[in-house]
């Protein structure tokens, strides 16, 4: 909220303003058991000797960080009962107040009995806007909607349509980009089994441009996929299969304002093992942008000729002017198997974040370790630096740059590692150092994967991170699977 006069004694300080950095439409959320003490920020304008935040009246002393206008206090919320707080900054008689919501089992957006199966969650922050898209069959039929919150996870207005509805064709995995005043949205429908589609839509759905097809007749859609904002436009990349076994990675770019495109290209396709050779049925994409250039991460097998054996690898391919080239992410251990393969972006700039087994390793299960690469590509970069350890596998990596330091999130089976029989695979999140190595890992034992399948995205909240992800705790299996969306924050 807004920061207002109060009738306190200044203390020989000043202020005129004060207001909370982490909050969304004057909301957080905080789950109590994954951080039992929260760093709640508040910027104050003016020459304060004193700063304070209390939760539901019990006031807590808020120190200043180093020289600037931010202070911050520490508070303890181990014991803070599920539901709504307050929390009340006061500083030489301004003060501004926010809401607190806390729970311990996440932010349930969807509800297998309500909204049907959902997926692809995604979160756009829009200036101080926080927005989700997502599917689901709530209407009857799979729509792909866009709605606003707050940072406590609560609607804000209605529901809009991106794509879908008024008894159109189901419209699938619909991932989204947020472009200067529209949403890109790539999504699929069916047709042998599926086809690709690119729309601009206004961001309450109203359509800008025509849907593109994607996909020659010849060829059909297979999964993943991924959109950026530029600047200018979006970039695209998707798959395509002959329906024969035969997949390869295309790229396109559209322009916002026009919808000129630029491509199709084939951005990598499978090879005949020279050294190049094909890709799994289930291979994931991500794309971002950087100084004119694509970026399109993605895992292909390549032949090793020492083992004679195809190697899954991390692999780069660089999109300029409308030509493709590509380049191994890990240089250094030949002898790995890249379980999963990302480009995301820590706020300052690209990184490969790939999940790596050594083939060389003693253990009779090696664990999957996180490895972390700036791009562009150096030529001495190595296998980048280790980011994440601990037993068993992890997959999925996410990063968010925050005004503080980047978030990273990923899906973690390390509890296999203790129970075998009671294992699950869960949400793990950490603060990443300067170095981009993980700090203390946060779990959310609530949260239950099937594994690949978490989709985990996130959006930043001053110097917190909202991840919004695919749960499957009232179903869990491949066999029956119930897929929900679910929110979290995580602090610092």
């Amino acid at each position: 909220m807004a920061s207002r006069a109060d009738d306190d004694d200044d203390g020989g300080g000043n202020a005129s303003a004060i207001r909370f950095t982490q909050s969304i439409g004057g909301a957080m959320w905080v789950n109590p058991d994954a951080f039992p003490i929260i760093p709640v920020h508040v910027l104050v304008d003016g020459a304060p000797t004193e700063v304070t935040i209390s939760l539901d009246g019990v006031e807590v002393e808020a120190v200043r960080d180093g020289e600037g206008p931010r202070y911050t206090a520490m508070i303890d919320v181990t014991a803070l009962g599920d539901g709504t707080h307050e929390l009340l900054a006061k500083s030489h008689g301004v003060s501004s107040t926010a809401v607190l919501a806390a729970g311990r089992e996440g932010i349930q957006w969807t509800s297998i009995a309500v909204d049907k199966n959902a997926a692809t969650p995604r979160l756009h922050k829009l200036g101080e806007q926080l927005f989700l898209t997502w599917t689901d069959i709530s209407s009857g039929s799979r729509v792909a909607w866009i709605q606003q919150l707050d940072g406590a996870g609560r609607r804000i207005g209605d529901k809009s349509a991106l794509v879908g509805g008024d008894g159109q064709e189901d419209k699938h995995y619909a991932r989204t980009a947020a472009g200067a005043s529209t949403m890109g949205v790539l999504y699929q429908e069916r047709g042998g089994p599926y086809k690709n589609f690119f729309a601009i839509v206004g961001r309450d759905g109203s359509p800008t441009i025509e849907p593109i097809v994607l996909d020659p007749n010849d060829r059909f859609g297979s999964n993943s996929g991924d959109v950026v904002f530029t600047g200018t436009g979006y970039d695209l990349v998707w798959r395509t299969n002959s329906g024969a076994g035969s997949s390869d990675i295309r790229w396109m770019h559209v322009d916002e304002a026009t919808g000129a495109i630029t491509g199709p290209i084939i951005a990598a396709s499978p090879g005949a093992g020279d050294p190049q050779a094909g890709f799994d049925a289930i291979t994931n994409v991500t794309i971002r942008h950087h100084h004119g250039t694509s970026l399109i991460a993605f895992s292909r097998y390549v032949y090793d000729t020492e083992l004679e054996l195809e190697l899954l690898r991390c692999q780069l391919a660089s999109v300029t002017d409308g030509v493709a080239t590509t380049a191994l992410i890990g240089i250094g251990d030949p002898w790995v198997w890249d379980n999963d393969c990302r480009i995301l972006d820590d706020g300052t700039g690209p990184v490969a974040v790939r999940s790596v087994k050594s083939l060389t390793s003693s253990d009779d299960n090696p664990p999957d370790e996180l490895f972390a690469t700036r791009v562009p590509l150096d030529s001495a970069r190595g296998d980048g630096r280790m980011i994440v350890t601990a037993p068993e596998t992890r997959v999925e990596p996410t990063m968010i740059g925050t005004t503080a330091a980047p978030i990273m999130a990923w899906s973690d089976a390390r509890k296999y590692a203790i129970d075998i029989t009671q294992g699950e695979v869960e949400l793990y999140a950490a603060v990443l150092g300067p170095d981009l190595v993980a700090t203390t890992h946060v779990g959310f034992p609530h949260s239950h994967f099937i594994e690949g399948s978490a989709d985990i995205r996130g959006a930043a909240a001053g110097e917190n991170a909202i991840l919004t992800w695919i749960d499957e705790r009232h179903g869990g299996s491949v066999l029956e699977p119930r897929p929900e969306v679910y929110l979290e924050t995580v602090w610092q």
